[in-house]
């Protein structure tokens, strides 16, 4: 009964999401639904080369430090021109992706999803890949002071309405995680601005800024990502993929790394 309950309310929520669009006044329970990524690369930007080696039409290079170089350098992904057969990619050891990775939902479909969830006072954010999850808190509190910050994998998260845009901070990161499979990195003082926007009864988009002095010299807007809402996905159940020794073999078949687990 709770969970028929449950999918009955998420059905809900996302009509109630399509009849308040175009409204002038928003809040964050127009946000909430099952989306799916359209846009064509799983990238954080449009750097040279995209995920598959095929260069972008207007593609320029991340602004980095010479911090930020040594450590992209050292970094061997699986994707995009710089793909090699033996890699290091967090991802194929089973690592977190980390929050900027799965705001790329870089995992194909029908992986490549999350779920945003309105409450009072918070959302939550549900990446179908792995069943991971972040909350964002919506009720005006400030980030702790740094010396309280305990670097998280998907950081700290704060966030608030703006005309028609839901805008959130985050900061606290590892800095294990890349920023995407291209093998861009980051550090634990990274700051993530990400701005959500509705812009069709079915679409989101979403544009993410980083700010991390240490590897990059200056502020780095991603792509715009695209997302389609599924209203399917509140009626279905997940596959639950998850990435552990038991289930390696699926885990290389859906992502195609070529690392093995050790």
């Amino acid at each position: 009964m709770r969970i028929a309950a449950f999918l009955a309310t998420a059905v809900a929520a996302s009509t109630a999401t399509t009849a308040l669009w175009g409204q002038e006044e928003i809040d964050a329970a127009d946000f909430a639904g099952h989306w799916d990524r359209i846009s064509p690369l799983e990238s954080f930007g449009n750097t040279p080369g995209g995920t598959r080696g095929v260069e972008l039409a207007q593609s320029t290079e991340a602004p980095f430090t010479a911090e930020g170089r040594a450590r992209f350098d050292a970094n061997e992904p699986g994707y995009g021109p710089r793909r090699q057969m033996e890699r290091n990619d967090p991802l194929g050891r089973c690592e977190p992706m980390g929050l900027v990775r799965n705001l790329n939902v870089e995992i194909v479909a029908p992986h490549s999803t999350f779920e945003i969830v309105p409450t009072p006072g918070r959302i939550f954010q549900f990446f179908e890949y792995r069943h991971d999850w972040r909350e964002i808190w919506m009720d005006g509190r400030s980030f702790p002071a740094s010396e309280d910050i305990y670097p998280k994998w998907n950081g700290y998260s704060i966030g608030r309405i703006d005309g028609d845009t839901l805008i959130v901070e985050s900061v606290g990161f590892d800095d294990r995680s890349w920023l995407d499979k291209l093998g861009y990195p980051h550090s634990e003082q990274m700051h993530i601005e990400e701005r959500y926007r509705r812009v069709g009864p079915d679409r989101l988009e979403l544009t993410v800024t980083i700010t991390d002095p240490e590897i990059y010299s200056e502020p780095w807007q991603s792509d715009a990502k695209r997302f389609q809402l599924n209203r399917a996905k509140a009626r279905a159940w997940d596959e639950q993929i998850y990435c552990i020794p038991a289930e390696e073999t699926s885990f290389q078949q859906l992502i195609g790394t070529g690392n093995v687990i050790d």
